[in-house]
């Protein structure tokens, strides 16, 4: 495994991390591995750990190389520098395709919350996109308690195909939010597959013992199958290993 940072540009709190298994002869098939660009979340103030390492970690673990944006925050997050941001890092991504053993036309992003606020912007408008979309629990419209104010992302006929998962008792962010979404992709025929799990309150993540300190509610381990229904998701779309 290496684990390499690279700052993007002048400010030094951007950063991409990238996690790059390294290849093997025993294990030809998958030595070109498939990518994922890891938006966390946090209101653009700042960037969540429970929505980074350990999600780069669980899809490491499916075969893919993982790359961790650290994008433009707080007064520097004015759109539409963190859209830049992200395009950098992808470009970026696709670039070092020889060097990070990876297929440049199968990299997907994943971006919670305001992250994945980001992540559809890269996915519907962005100069350089990615080739499948996951979101969850995205943030499209104003949040009045955190001063949330950015540009609603606009699905058109480039946008890749997408998976949304969120909860229908989250308050802070709530369902309409993934609702508008799915409605763009249908009116623009593009596939997706959408997941409302009854329960569970905002910023999850993974929804188990690892990221939330108090984990008792029985529903939440049902919300936790996203990551699973992700992974089957991205093996018909992308077709990581010509499965």
């Amino acid at each position: 495994m290496i684990i390499e940072k690279i700052k993007l540009h002048d400010d030094p709190n951007v950063i991409l991390t990238a996690y790059i298994q390294t290849p093997s002869e025993e294990m030809k098939a998958t030595m070109i591995k498939p990518g994922m660009l890891i938006l966390p979340g946090g209101g653009y103030q700042f960037c969540s750990d429970r929505e980074a390492e350990v999600i780069a970690l669980c899809y490491l673990k499916e075969g893919y190389q993982c790359f961790i944006l650290n994008y433009s925050l707080n007064e520097k997050s004015k759109y539409p520098q963190p859209l830049i941001d992200s395009e950098m890092a992808l470009r970026l991504i696709r670039k070092n395709k020889d060097k990070w053993y990876l297929d440049p036309g199968k990299i997907a992003v994943i971006g919670f919350s305001a992250g994945a606020h980001l992540a559809t912007m890269l996915a519907t408008s962005g100069k350089e996109r990615p080739n499948a979309l996951i979101v969850g629990y995205p943030a499209y419209f104003p949040i009045p308690e955190i001063n949330y104010d950015y540009p609603l992302p606009v699905v058109d006929e480039l946008t890749p195909d997408t998976f949304i998962f969120h909860t229908y008792s989250d308050s802070f962010v709530p369902v309409r939010n993934a609702l508008y979404l799915a409605n763009g992709l249908d009116e623009h025929k593009i596939p997706f597959e959408i997941h409302v799990f009854r329960d569970g309150g905002h910023g999850l993540s993974l929804g188990n013992n690892l990221v939330l300190d108090e984990f008792e509610d029985p529903m939440i381990r049902h919300y936790a199958r996203w990551f699973v229904l992700s992974v089957e998701w991205l093996n018909r779309v992308l077709s990581p290993f010509n499965q």
